[in-house]
């Protein structure tokens, strides 16, 4: 039977606090020292109905990964709410001034290119690496630049949401797990 982490000093849970992002494209990067909060990968399995005489079976179906946010801070130098927005308009947006902007789309391609594949890592009390989540061909489905308050002290705080089509996890145990 294997040691439990409250029963043996030697082992330790993972910590929530002890992690980075790291969210780089061809040209952009968001500073990990900025980074606030994210949120590890997590997938939904649907399942498939299936009718024998009076019985539902049922079996698994398609798996959907779910978005993940991120929140930073904004620091003035170097600007992330800029490096964000660059990466939005590397992805293929333009502002609809001209007609041939206005038929411009955003391109899944450019898009993963201007942002990179982020990373989560997780890291143990001495600073080594516990896991590794990589997110493939991500893409940009919001980015909220915060709310600005005369009565508020508080940070400016941005948002966004980022859409991927899989995971995969890597860790000290097992080199690959979901690759």
């Amino acid at each position: 039977m294997s040691e439990r982490f409250w029963s043996n000093a030697g082992t330790e849970p993972k910590r929530s606090f002890r992690w980075y992002l790291t969210l780089a494209g061809a040209e952009e990067k968001i500073e990990t020292y900025a980074i606030k909060t994210v949120k590890k990968p997590s997938f939904a399995v649907s399942e498939v109905p299936h009718q024998y005489v009076a019985h539902t079976f049922y079996f698994p179906g398609r798996v959907t990964w779910n978005t993940i946010d991120a929140t930073f801070v904004d620091p003035v130098d170097p600007d992330q709410s800029a490096a964000i927005t660059n990466m939005f308009v590397k992805g293929g947006y333009q502002k609809p001034v001209t007609e041939l902007a206005a038929r411009s789309s955003l391109s899944k391609g450019n898009f993963t290119l201007a942002v990179g594949e982020p990373k989560i890592t997780q890291i143990d009390a001495s600073g080594n690496i516990i896991e590794d989540w990589t997110l493939h061909n991500t893409f940009f489905t919001s980015i909220d630049y915060g709310q600005l308050d005369y009565s508020s002290e508080e940070l400016v705080i941005t948002t966004v949401t980022m859409r991927y089509d899989f995971a995969s996890l890597s860790n000290t145990q097992n080199s690959s797990l979901l690759s």
